[in-house]
């Protein structure tokens, strides 16, 4: 590892680089890091975010909306096509205009702030992305996966009716106004008395849906990283996706490792990332994590999409490998570095630490923050200090109003069965104390333990 981070001080040291990311305390990390290896930095950002500042120059373009998906589009269109004040600011900073940018790791622009962009992924990586064509994939590979239909909008509630079952079905958009993720634009349709109205929500925001049954189980994923050698895969990652079971609504708040997958549903989606992973370094050259997630449903895993980008997922599974994942990644995109693919399984796997990352968007601004117990019950309280608490939960400003995040005492909570039911009830709790205006929230079932 030692020679590997020294490869990588080598590429990014002693150089100009411009983060531009949605929150500018986003960019403490990679500041501090770039800072150590003797570089120059500045910050482009949306908004201040949650967090303690980099210390360096920040320069916001104020860019929002009132979705995450919403805040991200914005956003890469202010440094897209940046107003004069951005760019005379950057220009102060970079005026030989020889600066690279690191950005957010699903941009596919080749330019932002009129520099050039380091790492960014390749558009015929990214539009596998798109789940009007993932299906096919899982086909080709014979890989178990719903029955789903491709329609026309105002042609859903028809598929709808013919593949839903008593749960419903599951609607989601095409990439026709953009990229999406995060569950901004999935819907889950209860009944036919929800299809006007999922008709009417989809009709502004795609051409063309993706229709599939409800699936029941575990939201979770599995994650692999492609190299010019191989393929590393490492384990099942839980995926908070959480139910208004009254409303019909999904809400996605996060991903865990503390989750402990039954060996065969491990193996199972482990063999199905080495197949994907594989398929995408043939097919397109492909280099890099990917996630695959899917619902581990009482007949094994069924995957619903795949991401061709570093996720959450990824990042919680390899967070503890002592190499910066985002540097490497992108050095090895720009063809400056090979990772072994068995080196960087084996590393994620030994290393693989318990952990929890939390986050949701709320549409109102709050600055606060709360420490969360549980009683002799299990439930969850608050309570006053940290060492009564198995978290501390935080909520500070984001593009769309506040962000709520969270940091876990894993010891305290443990490993083994999913915190999805501890994730809810922690949203509820807040969602009470804050005024946040959240339904009530319940985690999905888990049908395999």
């Amino acid at each position: 590892m030692e020679k590997l981070n020294q490869r990588l001080e080598e590429i990014y040291g002693d150089g100009k680089w411009i983060f531009a990311v949605l929150t500018a305390a986003s960019a403490g990390n990679i500041h501090k890091m770039f800072h150590d290896w003797g570089s120059s930095t500045l910050v482009v950002a949306a908004n201040e975010g949650t967090g303690d500042l980099p210390e360096t120059g920040i320069v916001y373009t104020m860019a929002t909306s009132d979705s995450a998906v919403g805040a991200i589009r914005e956003f890469f269109k202010s440094v897209e096509d940046p107003n004069p004040g951005v760019i005379a600011a950057v220009d102060r900073f970079d005026p030989e205009r020889r600066a690279r940018v690191v950005t957010e790791l699903y941009a596919t622009a080749q330019e932002m702030v009129g520099r050039k962009t380091f790492g960014v992924r390749h558009p015929d990586w990214s539009a596998w992305e798109d789940k009007m064509r993932i299906d096919d994939l899982w086909e080709d590979l014979s890989i178990p996966h719903a029955e789903h239909r491709i329609v026309d909008v105002a042609d859903a509630p028809t598929a709808a009716s013919e593949i839903g079952n008593e749960m419903g079905s599951v609607w989601v958009a095409d990439n026709s106004q953009g990229w999406h993720g995060g569950g901004d634009f999935v819907k889950w349709v209860h009944s036919f008395s929800d299809f006007e109205s999922a008709v009417a929500w989809f009709s502004k925001r795609a051409e063309r849906v993706r229709v599939m049954p409800f699936l029941d189980g575990l939201p979770c994923s599995i994650h692999g990283w492609v190299t010019a050698n191989g393929v590393a895969t490492f384990l099942p990652v839980e995926i908070f996706t959480l139910r208004d079971m009254p409303g019909h609504e999904l809400f996605y708040s996060g991903v865990s490792t503390m989750w402990a997958a039954p060996p065969n549903l491990s193996d199972e989606m482990r063999a199905i990332a080495r197949k994907v992973g594989r398929e995408l370094g043939d097919r397109v050259g492909y280099r890099g994590p990917f996630g695959v997630d899917g619902v581990a449903t009482v007949d094994g895993f069924r995957p619903t999409e795949l991401n061709p980008r570093m996720s959450a997922g990824a990042g919680a599974q390899m967070g503890s490998v002592d190499v910066p994942l985002g540097a490497l990644m992108r050095a090895e995109i720009e063809g400056f570095i090979e990772v072994d693919h068995k080196w960087l399984e084996d590393a994620a796997l030994g290393q693989r630490e318990p952990m929890i990352h939390f986050g949701r968007m709320a549409n109102v601004e709050v600055r606060d923050s709360l420490f969360v117990g549980l009683d002799s019950g299990g439930d969850v309280r608050r309570v006053d200090t940290e060492k009564e608490s198995v978290a501390k939960i935080t909520a500070g400003p984001s593009a769309t109003g506040s962000h709520i995040a969270g940091t876990f005492d894993t010891v305290k909570i443990g490993v083994g069965p999913p915190v999805g039911s501890l994730i809810s009830a922690i949203l509820n709790l807040v969602s009470n104390e804050w005024a946040l205006g959240l339904p009530p929230l319940s985690a999905a079932p888990d049908l395999l333990s």
